[in-house]
């Protein structure tokens, strides 16, 4: 195996995707603020997220309403309730704050050194195009990343988890799918789906989450920094 391209998750991966949601509750439901923990919160939005992004892509929901469902969803499963105005102000909250959203620190100088090194760097990413592009803008990244590897789903047309996002990634860098290393934070989309597509994947697990299937991972890290380790330790192990 020689690496070859390596292409990143971006909301949670790339930037701290809990700033955006732990202000807004504390904005729109600061009686809910102070009784859930918000990294707890966090991953049931994410889960349910994930969850109803399959219904949008099969057309049997609307970005709306996927948008006011998740936080419905996850204020339930840690039994609070809200109102759909409710939740309508959260995420108007929610998209003000995505506007402000901060990288990780580590991330200018690892891409720059990545790049540095030769590798191919990309973002592959689900999301509506302009909402996704927008947020690459405002984190000021946009110029680590050639706009032809930037691939996010709705513009495919194929969504994370499904492998052949990955495949078509592969078809455009014309590399070998073991050529390809992945690197994200939430194990069906980032760790299962590109290892199905034969590539390598680093499990950047800074919410301590717990892996759902047997694949493997190259390594699982908890700060980004860690990746050029892992890209080294591999390097050598082929001598």
């Amino acid at each position: 195996m020689v690496i070859k391209a390596i292409f990143f998750d971006l909301d949670d991966t790339l930037h701290d995707h809990l700033f955006p949601l732990s202000n807004a509750l504390k904005e729109t439901l600061p009686s809910y603020y102070g009784q859930v923990d918000a990294v707890v919160l966090y991953k049931q939005f994410r889960h349910f997220s994930d969850i109803l992004w399959k219904s949008y892509n099969a057309n049997e929901l609307t970005l709306e309403e996927l948008r006011i469902n998740r936080i419905i969803l996850a204020l339930e499963s840690l039994q609070m309730t809200i109102t759909r105005e409710q939740a309508s102000e959260f995420q108007s909250r929610y998209e003000h704050h995505l506007a402000q959203l901060q990288l990780f620190p580590e991330v200018p100088a690892l891409l720059e050194t990545l790049k540095n090194d030769g590798f191919i760097v990309g973002v592959i990413t689900n999301g509506p195009v302009e909402h996704q592009y927008k947020k690459l803008k405002s984190l000021g990244i946009t110029t680590y990343f050639h706009r032809d590897l930037i691939f996010i789903s709705d513009e495919v047309g194929i969504a994370k988890p499904n492998p052949q996002l990955f495949e078509h990634v592969a078809r455009k860098t014309g590399f070998a799918p073991n050529e390809h290393l992945y690197i994200g934070d939430t194990w069906e989309n980032d760790i299962a789906a590109p290892i199905n597509a034969g590539w390598e994947s680093i499990w950047f697990n800074h919410r301590n989450r717990v892996s759902e299937t047997n694949h493997k991972p190259l390594a699982f890290i908890n700060k980004l920094s860690s990746v050029l380790e892992v890209i080294q330790k591999e390097a050598k192990g082929r001598f």
